[in-house]
């Protein structure tokens, strides 16, 4: 990507549209969770990117900023945990795995291996931790282990490649085997 030159004009959209900023944060930070500083500037770094990528051919600019201002704001939320935090007493709670889904198959030859990939597991999130295991060892899908936790597929997606990345460091001799395939 090409170097951005810093402007007056550009300089003067983005100045001239940060109250559209605080006004779209601002309807973030009152669903509670984030502090409205953390969402400004997340927002502010979407109109730095509307900015530079906006083409005045296709039409207003706020309708093109509006989309990608709150795009950006939802990706921090996403990536801080999530839009909304509910009371403790109000989460969901997660059902340990169930008896009828019959004996967990271990799918980590030799037992150094294991002991290796139990220590680095042990290592990430609480969060990752269960999705790691319940997709490694309980061999379920994404998309059962969306329903089973409560979040969307995407997001088990996301803390699945996030979690594998944190491990790949932690046993980087290869010799610890992926989850078993699909029949």
């Amino acid at each position: 990507m090409g170097q951005v030159r810093d402007t007056p004009d550009r300089r003067r959209r983005i100045e001239a549209n940060l109250p559209l900023v605080r006004a779209l944060a601002q309807r973030f930070a009152r669903r509670g969770g984030e502090p409205l500083d953390d969402l400004v500037q997340a927002g502010c770094i979407g109109l730095i990117h509307a900015v530079d990528r906006f083409d005045p051919g296709r039409g207003a600019f706020e309708a093109f900023a509006v989309p990608t201002i709150t795009g950006e704001i939802r990706n921090h939320l996403r990536d801080r945990g999530g839009v909304i935090r509910a009371p403790a007493d109000r989460r969901p709670q997660i059902a340990p795995i169930a008896e009828d889904d019959g004996p967990l198959a271990d799918p980590i030859p030799g037992t150094e291996d294991r002991i290796a990939v139990a220590a680095a597991l042990r290592t990430l999130p609480l969060h990752e931790r269960r999705v790691v295991v319940l997709w490694l060892y309980g061999g379920r899908s994404q998309r059962r282990i969306a329903a089973e936790v409560g979040l969307s597929q995407i997001h088990v997606s996301r803390l699945l490649r996030r979690a594998l990345e944190r491990l790949r460091p932690a046993l980087d001799d290869g010799s610890v085997a992926g989850p078993p395939a699909e029949a």
